[in-house]
């Protein structure tokens, strides 16, 4: 299911709704319908314990740049 974020331009209320085919999304607190979708980011989960992080796989964080705050 997809999940948006807004951020309502009535009240500034953020907030997460799940919309689906033409749905429109509603503010929660005061119902208005003029919302700036926000760009989301997601989280990817895996079934290994072992957590790696860029600079430790050879990640481009630490090739020669000086720009690692890994280290």
């Amino acid at each position: 299911m997809p999940i948006f974020e807004y951020v309502c331009e009535s009240c500034g209320h953020h907030f997460e709704a799940i919309v689906m085919g033409s749905q429109e999304a509603e503010c929660p607190k005061c119902k208005a319908h003029e919302l700036n979708q926000q760009l989301s980011k997601f989280a990817a989960h895996s079934k290994s314990s072992a957590s790696a992080s860029p600079c430790a796989s050879g990640g481009p964080c630490c090739m020669g740049s000086g720009g690692c705050d890994m280290n």
